[in-house]
C-alpha cells in the first residue's frame, strides 16, 4: 500500500531520489508524458510491482514534481544570503519565479491541466503536503512558534497563495504575478 505521509522534510538539503523518479524526471524534463510500462522496464520491475509501489501516474508525477522542487529550494535555500524570515521570503519568491519559467511544467499545465493542478494542489498529494511540512519547519526554524496561528496552518494559507498565483492563468485566465503574491507573502510572515 502506498504511504503519503512523510515524518521529515528538510528544504535545505538535497534530496536522494529514487531510480524510477530518476527515469521519470528525465521524462519529464525532455516534455514527454511519462509511461508507467517504460518506468517498469527501466527499473527492472513488472507494472504491478510498480503500481503497488507507487500507486499511480499521478503518484509518480508528483514525485517528479516534488524532486525538482525540492532540489531548487535546497539550491535556493544555500545560495540566499539573506537571514530569518526575510531568507525564507526570498527563497519562495525566487521558487515561484522558477516554477513560472519551468517549461516542461508550462507544457504539463498546457498538455493536461486537471491532471497538472490535482498532482500539484491537492492535499492528498506529494507536493503540497511535503511543501506545507518544510515551510513550516523553515518558518519555525526562522521566527518560532506563531501565538495567533499555528505554523502548519501559515504554511498552508502561504502555499496556497503561492499556488493562486503561479498558476492562476490554468485556474482564471489571468497571468502568473509573482510580485503581488511575494509582496502578500511578505505582509503574512514578515
Amino acid at each position: 500500500m502506498v504511504s503519503h505521509a512523510v515524518a521529515n522534510v528538510d528544504l535545505t538539503t538535497e534530496p536522494e531520489v529514487d531510480p524510477v523518479v530518476a527515469h521519470a524526471l528525465r521524462q519529464f524534463l525532455q516534455q514527454s508524458r511519462i509511461d508507467m510500462g517504460e518506468l517498469a522496464v527501466a527499473a527492472g520491475i513488472g507494472r504491478a510491482t510498480l503500481y503497488r509501489r507507487f500507486g499511480d501516474r499521478d503518484r509518480v508525477l508528483g514525485e517528479v514534481l516534488w524532486a525538482i522542487t525540492h532540489r531548487a529550494w535546497a539550491r535556493l535555500w544555500r545560495a540566499s544570503a539573506e537571514r530569518g524570515m526575510a531568507r525564507v521570503i526570498s527563497v519562495l519568491d525566487r521558487a515561484m519565479r522558477d516554477t513560472v519559467a519551468s517549461s516542461a511544467l508550462r507544457v504539463l499545465l498546457e498538455r493536461d491541466p486537471e491532471t497538472a493542478l490535482r498532482v500539484l494542489t491537492s492535499q492528498q498529494g506529494v507536493v503540497q503536503h511535503r511543501l506545507v511540512t518544510g515551510l513550516a519547519d523553515l518558518i519555525r526554524a526562522e521566527r518560532g512558534e506563531v501565538a495567533e496561528i499555528p505554523v502548519t496552518k501559515l504554511a498552508y494559507a502561504v502555499v496556497r497563495l503561492a499556488e493562486s498565483f503561479c498558476y492562476s492563468d490554468v485556474i482564471t485566465g489571468a497571468p502568473p504575478d509573482i510580485d503581488t503574491a511575494t509582496e502578500i507573502i511578505r505582509k503574512l510572515l514578515g
